[in-house]
């Protein structure tokens, strides 16, 4: 009985995701499937990039001061990269943006197979990466929006959302068995085909959309716009400082994931593949419930709650007793991280006029920037006190953010 009501509720749950307003759309069908590739290789270079660190230097800080290279981009190129998104056809960023990427991790897969990488080039190599993804990360989240429009933007979100995590589950296993049978470099080759794939597929789109980047902005102006529009927006200003804490202090705890599969939980480079590949499953199933309840009224409160869940998960995860304790604590945090996510960048969007879309997403995207400074601190702190102290130290530093949200920004309650 139990598995007809399974069966029941997944053929539902499958028939209401089918149609989905947003999924009516062809292009941005296509957009999911180019979403899917590039995910693949973005989540897979966290598994090999944070393992070869590892490898090489046995120092979690080293780890957490490559990861934070990786990413340190976002803060500096976020709303430029926004702003190139607003005055460029975003069809034809997106695919020059996922050509580069794909050379790059060609090139750092002919680098690491050839036995001759040094620390100061896996470091340099992801940073040039890590800009083209800012920049790609930034597009893709507003050409949705120019897809399905504003009607259907919160749906959208989350199906791009849930692509993304699929494929980075992909990504990540494949990665973490590659890396444990053949070695780095044929990770990273198998990246650069993600890469590839998503390439091709985003030729086929063809429409503009619905809110198209108008053009005719230089770049200063359209910086100097968005700025304004700051300082005038407050509740806009409110969630960039949100973003920016719960990043610190929430998002960061990935840096530690291959010391925690190395040193406590013992399960080698394959078991950092599936750790990694659980975050993704975990986010595709908090995307997944969200997605088939169509646009979701309160949804700064929603997004306040799941910051209370998630720094709780992560302070259990800090003291968890065994792997599979870990696997379901690591399921509910990560579906916190894809609905704070989620839910971040659709507000983000809602509360700026249409033409500042691309920017809002980067500034959006230069709050995830400052997860460098996060990730020195917790792998600081995991190699002075240890990774159980670091991971519940965060967890209680995200618990206070949510309960200073929920205190003091009213308004964004309300949205």
């Amino acid at each position: 009985m139990s598995a007809k009501v399974t069966n029941s509720w997944g053929s539902a749950l499958l028939s209401k995701t089918v149609r989905s307003p947003a999924m009516r759309f062809h292009d941005f069908r296509l957009l999911l499937a180019s979403a899917l590739f590039d995910s693949m290789g973005f989540m897979g270079e966290s598994v090999v990039l944070g393992w070869v660190i590892l490898e090489m230097t046995d120092s979690p800080f080293m780890v957490g001061v490559a990861v934070g290279i990786r990413h340190a981009p976002a803060f500096f190129l976020g709303v430029v990269a926004g702003t190139v998104a607003d005055i460029i056809d975003r069809r034809k960023l997106m695919r020059s943006l996922m050509a580069l990427s794909a050379l790059v991790a060609l090139g750092m897969g002919l680098l690491l197979s050839s036995g001759e990488a040094q620390l100061w080039q896996l470091l340099l190599v992801p940073m040039v990466g890590g800009s083209i993804g800012t920049t790609s990360m930034t597009t893709r989240q507003s050409f949705v929006f120019d897809v399905v429009g504003p009607e259907n933007a919160l749906n959208g979100m989350a199906y791009l959302s849930l692509a993304m995590r699929f494929g980075g589950m992909i990504g990540a296993l494949a990665v973490g068995f590659i890396l444990a049978n053949f070695g780095p470099g044929g990770g990273y080759f198998v990246l650069a085909s993600g890469y590839l794939g998503s390439t091709i597929i985003l030729s086929f789109i063809r429409s503009r959309g619905q809110a198209a980047p108008a053009g005719g902005v230089n770049m200063l102006k359209g910086v100097v716009e968005f700025w304004t529009e700051l300082r005038h927006n407050r509740t806009v200003s409110a969630l960039v400082i949100v973003v920016v804490f719960v990043e610190f202090f929430g998002f960061t705890t990935q840096a530690l994931m291959p010391s925690f599969a190395r040193d406590v939980l013992d399960i080698g480079a394959e078991g950092l593949g599936l750790l990694t590949a659980i975050f993704a499953a975990g986010g595709m199933l908090g995307i997944l419930l969200v997605s088939v309840f169509g646009e979701i009224r309160r949804q700064g409160l929603v997004f306040i709650v799941a910051l209370h869940v998630f720094g709780g998960a992560l302070l259990i995860l800090g003291f968890a007793p065994n792997l599979y304790v870990a696997i379901i604590v690591i399921l509910v945090m990560s579906a916190m991280m894809a609905l704070s996510d989620l839910f971040s960048q659709t507000l983000m969007q809602r509360l700026v006029p249409n033409d500042l879309r691309g920017r809002a997403m980067g500034a959006w995207t230069a709050a995830v920037g400052t997860a460098p400074v996060g990730n020195l601190t917790i792998g600081a702190l995991a190699s002075i006190f240890g990774v159980t102290a670091a991971l519940a130290f965060h967890g209680a530093g995200l618990i206070a953010v949510a309960v200073i949200t929920v205190s003091v920004f009213g308004k964004l309650r309300r949205v």
